[in-house]
């Protein structure tokens, strides 16, 4: 019989468990574009006014830069009204990607085995493998959340004035989709992981932290059309040490905490598919656990633990706070630990609980870091007129 209006069963198609892996991303980016406009080694108070005569003094503070960008009337409300797009896009796009999974793997057959009740089978009820839902309204459920992504994504590019990242959100829906759509979905032959890599941590991360910086690119600071590195007379070709102060949008503390971020993703994915590997043998679906065999897809995972752990030591000590790097030694020791007993007792569901969480709790020790850390600003010698 169809269930088509049981809330329940619609909470549990969007996957719940794999939500935090896109929210997380867009809090650490979020982060890492508040170091950027706030540390005094990044954008700061350095930028050029549309009258080269006018120039805001790093030392001295003195000109009509001279106040910090909280000050700037409309600036938190922008900055956390660009997040909240950006998380909008990562979150709708996620459940988007959850409900086109469930509805290709359903008609595919790949899910026969998943249409009982997860109490069970041990394993999450899919919506179309159950029977319960017609396959066709659980892909019109995707559409729609692939379409409140999309109006998220519109107006992320609308405040950034970057609209090229409209195209970027495109490719974001096309890759979901033939994850396990199409003819020759990449999901099946093990690219996966890379996938998740790429998009729930590079693009999602950096994505974020761009699109903050980028609009407040001269925002509401009279006379100024851009942020900039130089002085008067000086050159403003591109140097490495200003991008990675982050001149451009994204600076080396958002490139290193997209790779851990991405980490995260995989090891969410990796649970995933370890707990799957013995149906998706059965039924053809070649993922990296089923390449690599389940002794293989274990130590695969192991290994992004150990170098997702060690990746952030030196990234928070060095460019946050220090105490935010023994947190991360405790709390990411700890949880981590704690997945791999799980999936060696084949606890899937608590490794999979706790890989969501470990995405969450290292954003909250990224902001926590950035934060305290990051707020060495050049003092406010003269306001806005």
């Amino acid at each position: 019989m169809l269930k088509t209006m049981n809330l329940g069963l619609w909470v549990r198609g969007m996957r719940p468990r794999t939500l935090p892996a896109s929210i997380a991303p867009v809090i650490v980016g979020a982060a890492a574009a508040y170091g950027v406009l706030t540390r005094d080694d990044g954008w700061g108070l350095r930028c050029l006014s549309t009258d080269d005569a006018v120039w805001v003094d790093a030392e001295t503070g003195n000109g009509p830069c001279a106040t910090t960008w909280t000050a700037i009337d409309g600036a938190l409300p922008r900055f956390f009204g660009m997040m909240l797009l950006c998380m909008g896009v990562a979150l709708f796009l996620q459940i988007a990607v959850n409900f086109a999974n469930d509805y290709s793997d359903g008609v595919r057959g790949t899910d026969g085995h998943r249409g009982a009740n997860e109490s069970r089978t041990g394993k999450p009820q899919r919506l179309t493998a159950s029977g319960l839902v017609p396959p066709k309204r659980v892909l019109a459920v995707a559409g729609i959340s692939a379409a409140l992504a999309c109006l998220c994504g519109l107006g992320v590019a609308i405040a950034s004035r970057q609209y090229w990242l409209i195209g970027l959100g495109a490719l974001c829906l096309i890759a979901g989709w033939f994850y396990t759509g199409g003819r020759h979905p990449y999901g099946y032959a093990g690219f996966g992981e890379l996938f998740v890599f790429l998009f729930f941590g590079l693009v999602a991360t950096l994505g974020t932290e761009f699109a903050i910086c980028q609009s407040f690119d001269g925002f509401g600071i009279p006379n100024v059309t851009a942020f900039d590195f130089t002085g008067i007379g000086e050159s403003s070709s591109v140097s490495v040490a200003w991008l990675l102060q982050g001149e451009y949008g994204i600076d080396g503390v958002g490139m290193l905490a997209s790779i851990c971020v991405g980490l995260h993703a995989v090891m969410v994915l990796m649970v995933n598919n370890l707990r799957d590997i013995d149906d998706d043998v059965v039924h053809g679906k070649r993922t990296l656990a089923v390449r690599l065999g389940w002794r293989g897809a274990w130590i695969a995972l192991v290994a992004c633990c150990v170098a997702d752990w060690i990746a952030a030591i030196p990234l928070m000590l060095v460019e946050w706070a220090p105490y935010a790097s023994w947190l991360w030694i405790a709390a990411g020791g700890i949880m981590q630990t704690q997945i791999i007993r799980a999936v060696l007792k084949r606890d899937f569901g608590r490794a999979l609980g706790l890989s969501g969480m470990q995405c969450l709790v290292f954003a909250v020790i990224v902001v926590i870091g950035t934060v305290s850390f990051g707020t060495e600003v050049q003092s406010a010698a003269l306001p806005l007129a």
